[in-house]
């Protein structure tokens, strides 16, 4: 089977079972960023598409609200914020104070390196939550070494941010968490 159709039948999937737990208006599958923005980011900008976004979304000039309401979504979900944690290869320290959504969700199979930290960069930035869904073993592994990476460059003041709102879970475990979720919800 061709490799973009088994990662395009697993985001969708995953967009269904995220349907099920967050309501079919609040999630996002291939998000333009600049769709519908009321705000500065708009497509004068680069504008990422997200694999899956889960709101609310913070598109207008309200920051302020539209912040609000993700941090009451983040509060309403708390449990499974927990749950995902409890999943992540990686230890989430903080939240993304200035969130254009709830969740933003790359799935990556075959990107190179540097495709990686686009990845990471998009969906820690445009995220309360950023999560990857690394394909095998092996891009868990890249994914790992590389926010690795950028935590040390941190520490030495080298840049004076790394990602600390990012979870990376493996496949499997993330649409088995979905589907668990969904069922008891």
């Amino acid at each position: 089977m061709p490799a973009e159709r088994e990662t395009e039948r697993y985001q969708k999937a995953t967009t269904n079972l995220l349907k099920i737990i967050f309501g079919e208006p609040e999630v996002e599958d291939e998000w333009n960023v600049a769709k519908n923005s009321q705000d500065d980011f708009t497509r004068r900008l680069y504008c990422p598409r997200i694999d899956i976004a889960v709101g609310p979304f913070n598109i207008t000039r309200d920051v302020e609200n539209g912040t609000n309401r993700i941090n009451e979504t983040h509060q309403m979900f708390h449990e499974f914020v927990e749950g995902l944690r409890r999943i992540s290869e990686t230890y989430l320290e903080e939240y993304n104070e200035n969130p254009r959504c709830f969740l933003a969700i790359e799935i990556e199979k075959k990107g190179s390196r540097k495709h990686m930290i686009g990845d990471i960069i998009n969906a820690s930035s445009l995220g309360k939550i950023g999560i990857i869904i690394p394909w095998d073993d092996k891009s868990l592994k890249a994914f790992i070494r590389i926010k690795q990476y950028l935590d040390f460059i941190k520490t030495v003041k080298k840049t004076s941010h790394a990602p600390k709102n990012l979870l990376i879970i493996k496949k499997d475990d993330f649409k088995q968490f979905l589907e668990d979720y969904g069922a008891n919800a």
